[in-house]
């Protein structure tokens, strides 16, 4: 079950950020093409670590690989093994049902913004227009998925980033989404689950140690 939400996460993944993707030898693989991260492999059977984790260790480029499971530690080990950095140990893959999702309106003094193209952008700004929180969400099917949800230091502890949530989740609604996935930082964490969001797995993140 974990392996096809992982699946259906990463098509929303894809789409937020314009990414593609393909099948080497049954492994997904996302073409990132960013300097520290040419490809991110993402196991859908956590059973498959230690092998997914030998092809990343002995790829030329920067490469990552990104574990969903319900077993963390045993599964660091085995990326550990295998030669790999781990470089998110505790991260979370979650879920929530977007009916009845809370909303929020923006603290005083903050607007919100709202984008279309298609992927959902949402911006809330201080009255000099300068972004203090932010984050993206792509509809794909039934599935709605959340993206680089972020406050700027600055304007944190204000519940923007409730207010971010919401709004993309409401717009989401319009495009007949019905569940959202997400995976979360650590920090993140708090915040989804004061949402409703709940934890499908663990999920751990490494990378092998070419440089770029």
């Amino acid at each position: 079950m974990i392996g096809e939400l992982v699946e259906r996460w990463h098509h929303g993944w894809i789409t937020a950020d314009g990414l593609t993707s393909e099948y080497r030898d049954g492994y997904l693989v996302v073409h990132v093409n960013r300097p520290r991260r040419k490809y991110e492999w993402i196991a859908t059977d956590d059973a498959e670590t230690a092998a997914m984790a030998a092809i990343v260790a002995a790829t030329a480029e920067p490469n990552w690989l990104s574990v969903p499971t319900n077993a963390p530690q045993k599964t660091t080990a085995a990326i550990e093994a295998a030669g790999l950095v781990v470089a998110r140990p505790d991260e979370t893959f979650m879920r929530c049902s977007l009916a009845g999702h809370p909303r929020f309106d923006p603290p005083a003094g903050y607007a919100v913004e709202v984008r279309r193209n298609p992927v959902i952008g949402v911006r809330v700004l201080t009255p000099d227009g300068e972004e203090a929180a932010s984050g993206l969400m792509a509809v794909v099917g039934e599935d709605a998925v959340a993206h680089r949800i972020e406050t700027a230091e600055a304007h944190r502890r204000r519940g923007l980033g409730s207010v971010v949530m919401g709004t993309l989740v409401r717009e989401a609604l319009k495009d007949g989404a019905a569940n959202g996935l997400l995976f979360s930082s650590t920090d993140g964490v708090h915040l989804y689950r004061r949402l409703g969001w709940e934890k499908i797995s663990g999920l751990v993140v490494a990378r092998n140690e070419v440089s770029p």
